[in-house]
C-alpha cells in the first residue's frame, strides 16, 4: 500500500516552488500568500518549516523570503555531474568513431 503524502506538505512545496521562480529578490508573505491561495498565516507556518530545514532564508533588512544558497549550491553540482557525463560521452564517441 503506497503512503500519500499529507496535504500540509503538498502545500509547503507549493510555497518553495513559487519561492524558487522568484530566487533573487524573494518574495513577502502577502505576495506569497497572494500566488499560492494560502493564508498568510499558513505561509508563515510553510516558511518557518523552510526555514528549519535550511530551504528558505529571509533576505537581510527586508520581510522578503527567498530559497536558501542551499538551492544555488545543488545547481552547480548537477551541472558538474552533466559536464562530466558529457566528457564521458564524448571520450566514448571520440573511441567509437576512430578508425584503427
Amino acid at each position: 500500500m503506497a503512503t500519500k503524502p499529507t496535504a500540509s506538505a503538498l502545500k509547503v512545496f507549493s510555497v518553495l516552488d513559487v519561492l524558487l521562480r522568484h530566487f533573487a529578490n524573494g518574495l513577502s508573505n502577502t505576495e506569497l500568500a497572494k500566488a499560492t491561495g494560502f493564508s498568510e498565516s499558513f505561509i508563515t507556518r510553510a516558511i518557518v518549516t523552510l526555514e528549519e530545514a535550511g530551504y528558505a532564508e529571509r533576505i537581510p533588512g527586508t520581510e522578503r523570503i527567498r530559497p536558501s544558497h542551499r538551492f544555488a549550491q545543488h545547481a552547480v553540482a548537477i551541472m558538474r555531474s552533466l559536464d562530466d557525463a558529457r566528457a564521458r560521452v564524448d571520450e566514448a564517441m571520440a573511441r567509437m568513431t576512430t578508425k584503427p
